[in-house]
C-alpha cells in the first residue's frame, strides 16, 4: 500500500512538472517571444564590397558577420550588389567616478560610422553611426590587470556593434 501511495506521489509530481512546462511554453509562445537568431539580409547584400577608411579590424569583423548570414564578400565594387564604406571607428574613454585623485570607474564608447550604396553607386541613406557603451571599474593598485581588462572589453564591444550594423543594413534595404 505504501508503494502505491509513493508511486502515485511521484506520478503526480511528474504530471505537475509536465503540465507546468506545457503551460509556460504556451504562455511564452502566445506573447510573441522568440529567440534572436541570425539576421536574414535581403538580396541587396548578396555580394558585398567593403571599403575601410579606418580600422581594418572593423572591416574584417563585418566581413565575417556578413559571411555568417549568407553574404559573399567580393573584391571589387563592380562585382557587388552593394558597397559598404566604413568611414570611421574609434573608442573613447571618459572618467565616470572620481574619488580624490583616483578614477574609480571609466566609460568606454565604441562608435562606427558607415554608408551603404547599391551597385549603381546610389547612397541608400545618410551616414549611419552605431555606438556601444560599456563601463568598467578601475583599480589604481592593479594598473596592468586593468589595462588588460580594458583591452578585452574593447574587443568584446565589437560583436554588439557589428550586430547593430547588420540590423541597420536590413532596415536600410526595406
Amino acid at each position: 500500500m505504501k508503494q502505491i501511495k509513493k508511486l502515485s506521489a511521484q506520478h503526480r509530481t511528474r504530471f505537475s512538472v509536465r503540465v507546468l512546462t506545457l503551460l509556460m511554453t504556451m504562455i511564452i509562445a502566445g506573447c510573441g517571444f522568440h529567440l534572436r537568431g541570425d539576421i536574414e539580409l535581403p538580396a541587396l547584400y548578396e555580394r558585398v564590397f567593403i571599403v575601410t577608411k579606418g580600422s581594418s579590424n572593423v572591416g574584417s569583423s563585418l566581413a565575417k558577420a556578413l559571411e555568417n548570414v549568407g553574404s559573399e564578400i567580393v573584391s571589387s565594387p563592380e562585382a557587388s550588389t552593394s558597397v559598404i564604406t566604413l568611414l570611421s571607428s574609434g573608442t573613447q574613454r571618459k572618467a565616470l567616478n572620481v574619488a580624490g585623485k583616483a578614477i574609480r570607474e571609466y566609460e568606454l564608447q565604441l562608435n562606427i560610422s558607415f554608408v551603404v550604396q547599391d551597385n549603381k553607386g546610389v547612397q541608400l541613406a545618410e551616414q549611419q553611426t552605431v555606438s556601444v557603451i560599456r563601463n568598467f571599474q578601475n583599480d589604481p593598485n592593479d594598473v596592468l590587470g586593468k589595462d588588460n581588462e580594458e583591452k578585452v572589453i574593447r574587443e568584446e564591444m565589437m560583436q554588439p556593434a557589428i550586430f547593430q550594423i547588420l540590423r541597420r543594413l536590413k532596415a536600410l534595404a526595406q
